[in-house]
């Protein structure tokens, strides 16, 4: 590890661990022993919902031809700058393209989706640009004159190329320090705008985006927690429509970008938020909807493979982040290099590969007792595959706990790096010989992560007893693959509560 990644931040107070662990411990015992409702049903109550497009100022903006092109056109801004100072500037981890990347965006990108959905994908500026260079037009409607339009390739019409190419981000994240690294964050960022243009001008609508985009499929596989969500306002009008325009475009909107028609659908994962069908619906029957937490994951009674195997890797990687930053892992790495003689990336990428083998290896030995020991379930719930969706709450807010923390330690970091972007000196703003300071009290930081770890965990919970609860019709035939899932439930909480408890590096290291 580079010396200028060596500063430490403590890990929770051995109050606040135990305190965590007996809560965890709790909740656990209450899923199985709480009562459930005798009658199971595959409709499950949805909960209130708001629609924003209501509110005439957020309707209005949302019809505009230049909504989307208004909040695309900083972030694009921002690529180029990071682009231009990763290339031109110092090599330092002084440098504004890494602080920018891994401290600020990287870590407030969680927050956004358990806030926002997938506001991202709204902004995204890769898209931006694949679909400008599309359309040849930044916000007027078009025929899209440039693509080719041919088929996306059929076996590629899953999620693991996605998940293909974050193991690889993640390799090279951690595996070759690139947080610290400007050039080969700039790389990165030109590397993914060529992976989004390319396929965008040879392939129909933008089939990457919908299958090959590593950061949003993980957007959109965590935004099933996420409070917001686009819907149709009335779905029998969808029924009776006969044009599709929500998925097939008009003169006022685009086709949807990941060919969803706006009747059907059930849950955020491969909708982009990229307001087409706002514009597009002849009926103005399209809702923005503010609505209770993983409402989606409640609801969830579809399952595919592809996405839970993203659900097992989110979670293994999330805490494999956790772990390369703790002293342990850095007494692992040198203990396999002294026993087996190899290079210090030979011994991080076999101990990378062994997480990830536990880590799915586990959750399908859960599968298999649970094959041994369930009662017949429901035809349509054969698949032990819904229980992946379980991990979904558990990974995303270790991941808000794990990145919150080190943005609360070391977002001021920005204020330097605006002073002086490319590091050759300057003092724009007066902030460039500034020490990283905390945001706030480490007192608060520890009650955050406590907090959010907590939360995950009671969410993950509460959605194993719905699909207990949608499996098996009699609470007794729920009682002993409860007892597995919730038991390995609790497992992963507790690894992810000692990685919270261990001193990590600060991804800046300044």
């Amino acid at each position: 590890m580079n010396n200028d990644m060596m500063k430490m931040m403590p890990g929770l107070p051995p109050e606040l661990f135990w305190t965590a662990l007996t809560a965890s411990a709790f909740l656990a015992i209450a899923t199985l022993l709480l009562p459930q409702d005798s009658k199971p049903s595959l409709r499950l109550i949805r909960g209130w919902r708001f629609n924003l497009l209501t509110i005439p100022l957020i309707g209005k903006f949302a019809r505009s031809r230049k909504f989307q092109f208004t909040l695309q056109f900083l972030p694009v801004v921002l690529l180029f700058v990071i682009i231009a100072t990763g290339l031109f500037g110092i090599q330092s981890s002084l440098n504004l393209a890494p602080v920018l990347t891994w401290t600020i965006w990287w870590a407030l990108l969680i927050f956004d989706i358990v806030l926002i959905g997938r506001s991202w994908c709204l902004i995204c500026p890769w898209y931006a640009i694949a679909s400008w260079l599309r359309r040849l037009a930044f916000w007027r409607r078009t025929n899209e004159p440039i693509s080719l339009n041919r088929p996306w390739p059929k076996s590629l019409k899953n999620l693991y190329l996605a998940i293909g190419l974050f193991l690889t981000l993640t390799w090279l994240e951690l595996g070759f320090n690139v947080t610290s690294n400007p050039q080969v964050t700039a790389l990165l960022a030109l590397l993914m705008t060529t992976l989004v243009v390319i396929p965008a001008l040879v392939y129909d609508r933008m089939a990457f985006c919908h299958y090959g985009c590593l950061i949003g499929r993980i957007c959109g596989l965590y935004s099933l927690v996420a409070p917001v969500e686009i819907r149709p306002t009335d779905r029998n009008i969808c029924k009776s429509c006969a044009t599709r325009d929500c998925r097939t475009g008009s003169d006022s909107g685009y086709p949807c970008p990941t060919d969803l028609d706006l009747g059907t659908l059930q849950k955020n994962t491969y909708c982009l938020n990229c307001s087409e069908c706002i514009k597009s619906c002849p009926h103005d029957n399209v809702a923005y909807n503010i609505r209770p937490f993983a409402s989606d994951l409640r609801e969830m009674t579809d399952v595919r493979k592809d996405e839970a195997l993203l659900a097992v890797v989110l979670l293994a990687m999330t805490s494999f982040h956790g772990l390369t930053m703790t002293p342990a892992w850095d007494h692992f790495l040198e203990m396999a290099k002294g026993m087996a003689g190899v290079s210090y990336l030979t011994a991080f990428s076999l101990g990378m590969l062994v997480l990830l083998a536990c880590f799915i290896i586990s959750f399908r030995a859960v599968g298999y007792i649970i094959t041994a020991i369930e009662p017949r379930p429901k035809a349509s719930f054969r698949s032990h595959d819904h229980f992946a969706y379980c991990l979904i709450p558990l990974a995303l807010f270790y991941h808000l706990a794990h990145n919150g923390a080190h943005f609360i330690k070391e977002a001021s970091a920005l204020l330097i790096a605006l002073s002086d972007p490319f590091d050759w000196g300057w003092d724009l703003f007066g902030y460039a010989q500034m020490k990283v300071m905390p945001l706030l009290p480490a007192k608060f930081t520890f009650g955050l992560q406590t907090g959010l770890i907590l939360i995950g965990f009671l969410l993950s919970l509460r959605i194993c007893r719905t699909t207990l609860r949608l499996r098996y019709p009699k609470r007794k035939q729920q009682l002993l693959p409860g007892l597995v899932v919730v038991a390995a439930l609790l497992g992963y909480q507790l690894f992810n509560l000692w990685l919270l408890y261990q001193p990590m590096s600060m991804r800046s290291g300044l």
